[in-house]
């Protein structure tokens, strides 16, 4: 009984605080002059909010946290997103979907982070990220009006310099380039051979010139490269390899829980995935121009690999951006998850190293070895020792070849 009351209060503060963040968006937007419709219905669908103004219509998806912690809000974006899209589907108007996430107090920093995300992912999809301290931001069309800063009691929190990031997405495709040419190509997907110089590098990689030389340039900074050759190779790998693992541990992914919407085993639903990217998808009866790529990752990817030893674990499924047609093809849903989850869908900031270098198992796409390393080494301890199984036995003993 306990237990019960303890959840039902929690269910009611949520409850609570979502109710005070509806009523500063609402606030917010009547104050703009919009016309504001609270809870409407289209059929089993219902959203928070419906506002209009002219010929313009949104629907509004809000979504709070007790913190403004970046890994929560971006989770609960995604969540909003899929909705405010579904609804305004099924709304019968020309209504365009709109997500928002507020928590009591979000740093600057946080909010920069959601507003890439939603780029990155969800660039179609209108955005807002309020706070109780009187911070707002919304992108999307007709929304610039709605921003307001923080209340002048709020205590600014400086953002930190920017510093060059040796493993950003683009360079984390490069590297794996630069090192992984010892590896199997079932292991990883690159193009081999000798790389001669920057430019070259960018031309076999598919980056920019420019990309290449600022990466060559850093790596040689920090005297990853060996100067006196006449082709780019890395020195002091296993130093370089600690330093991306770090840096990628530093980063929160954004991880759903999802639920087959029919009951199948792990295997049927790996049969799914090479049918949903050998046919490109349609939505009202027309074809996509494109899709987002997927791949298998974390635990799953390392059994794929043939190097795995954890089990019961839900399969990761990497996907590029959150769509919910292509969740449908994938027989997968974000509802009811509550009970349980059967897939974790994870929508990475590192999208070009992730699908670049994923490899084909039986038609099955699946990470490479080194991302599967960086993964699990990331996610908790039983990840930390397949991590370490992978460096023994595969990265380490090749990797050394090279020194």
């Amino acid at each position: 009984m306990a237990m019960i009351y303890e959840t039902s209060m929690i269910s009611a503060e949520r409850s609570s605080r979502t109710n005070e963040f509806e009523n500063i968006v609402a606030g917010a937007f009547r104050k703009a002059g919009w016309s504001i419709r609270r809870r409407p219905s289209a059929g089993d669908f219902q959203a928070d909010l419906v506002v209009e103004r002219a010929a313009r219509t949104y629907v509004i998806e809000i979504k709070s946290a007790s913190e403004g912690r970046s890994d929560r809000l971006i989770s609960l974006l995604s969540q909003g997103i899929l909705q405010a899209q579904t609804f305004a589907r099924h709304f019968g108007q020309d209504a365009a979907p709109l997500a928002v996430v507020a928590a009591p107090r979000i740093p600057a920093s946080v909010a920069g982070n959601i507003m890439q995300f939603a780029r990155r992912n969800a660039p179609d999809v209108a955005i807002g990220v309020i706070d109780g301290e009187g911070y707002r931001s919304f992108t999307g069309p007709g929304l610039s009006g709605l921003d307001a800063k923080r209340s002048a009691a709020a205590r600014a929190i400086p953002s930190p310099q920017h510093q060059p990031n040796l493993f950003s997405d683009l360079n984390q495709w490069m590297l794996k380039v630069l090192t992984g040419g010892s590896l199997p190509p079932d292991l990883l997907s690159i193009p081999r051979g000798i790389i001669r110089n920057a430019s070259h590098l960018a031309e076999v990689a598919g980056v920019s010139a420019m990309s290449g030389s600022r990466f060559v340039n850093q790596l040689a900074k920090l005297g990853f490269l060996d100067e006196d050759r006449e082709q780019l190779r890395i020195v002091r790998v296993e130093e370089l390899f600690e330093r991306w693992a770090s840096a990628y541990r530093s980063e929160v992914p954004s991880d759903l829980p999802a639920r087959w919407i029919l009951k199948k085993d792990e295997k049927q639903f790996f049969a799914t995935i090479p049918r949903y990217t050998e046919v490109p998808p349609k939505r009202n009866g027309r074809s996509l121009k494109s899709q987002p790529r997927c791949c298998i990752g974390l635990f799953a990817a390392a059994n794929a690999l043939g190097l795995g030893f954890v089990r019961g674990v839900p399969p990761h499924l990497y996907l590029e951006r959150l769509d919910p047609d292509v969740l449908l093809q994938l027989d997968l849903s974000l509802e009811d998850t509550h009970r349980g989850a059967d897939v974790t869908i994870r929508v990475p900031s590192n999208r070009e190293t992730v699908f670049r270098a994923a490899v084909s198992r039986e038609g099955l796409l699946v990470s490479d070895v080194i991302q599967v390393w960086l993964d699990t080494a990331a996610n908790s301890s039983r990840g930390r020792e397949q991590a370490n199984e992978i460096w023994q036995r595969t990265l380490k003993p090749i990797l050394r070849k090279r020194v």
